[in-house]
């Protein structure tokens, strides 16, 4: 009977010390669980895109600009469009554009301090080299660089940013309207002698005749 009672009392004691094993494991689980995810490391963020044009009413023309031609035979030409903080604005996608043609340039500033701007400038006094044209975004300026043109012994000379008159691209297809002008230019202001031969040769060409014009030889 005693034998019985210690082998039940161990049962029980194996049993017990089983229970609690478990329950120390769950315990550890449990703890392991209950640990607090590691904080997240928030990416870098794309840059806002600028708030489109429609939505700000109108173009600033930009007006004032300061033009460099570089000195002779440079490679390209630069012009100084101040705009106070334009920095701002420089990784934000869309805010600063500047189209190239070979003859003009196109440069838009969107949502500058909730104004847009604008410097467009065509009929340029040279072609330009479009692949060689960009611009530089610094602390309150954009510096647009235009590309020249090398022509058979250097690069073009430029004067002024734009020619004060109009390209003709009818005296372009036409070489005879570019004579024509240039005769008649010389009409304008020879004398009595050469407005005589010049009158002559004009009343030729209008009337088929190949122009032949000699100026007169002047008189010793």
């Amino acid at each position: 009977m005693l034998e019985r009672e210690e082998a039940l009392l161990s049962a029980k004691l194996a049993a017990d010390k089983k229970t609690e094993t478990k329950r120390n494991e769950t315990v550890e689980v449990e703890e392991v669980k209950a640990t607090p995810p590691a904080p997240q490391v928030e990416g870098v963020k794309a840059a806002p895109p600028a708030p489109p044009a429609s939505s700000i009413k109108g173009w600033i023309s930009v007006d004032k600009f300061a033009f460099d031609p570089g000195e002779y035979n440079s490679k390209s030409l630069s012009i100084y469009v101040n705009l106070a903080n334009i920095i701002s604005l420089k990784e934000v996608e869309g805010a600063i554009v500047c189209d190239f043609t070979k003859s003009s340039f196109d440069l838009k500033v969107v949502g500058l301090q909730g104004k847009n701007y604008r410097l467009f400038k065509d009929n340029l006094s040279h072609d330009i080299d479009v692949e060689k044209c960009r611009y530089i975004v610094k602390k309150d300026k954009i510096v647009i660089k235009l590309g020249k043109v090398k022509g058979e012994f250097s690069y073009d000379s430029w004067t002024e940013l734009c020619c004060t008159k109009k390209k003709s691209a009818s005296a372009k297809a036409d070489p005879q309207a570019s004579i024509m002008d240039m005769m008649k230019n010389m009409y304008d202001e020879g004398d009595e002698k050469m407005k005589k031969v010049i009158g002559e040769a004009m009343m030729k060409s209008r009337s088929g005749e190949k122009m032949d014009v000699e100026p007169p030889v002047p008189e010793l």
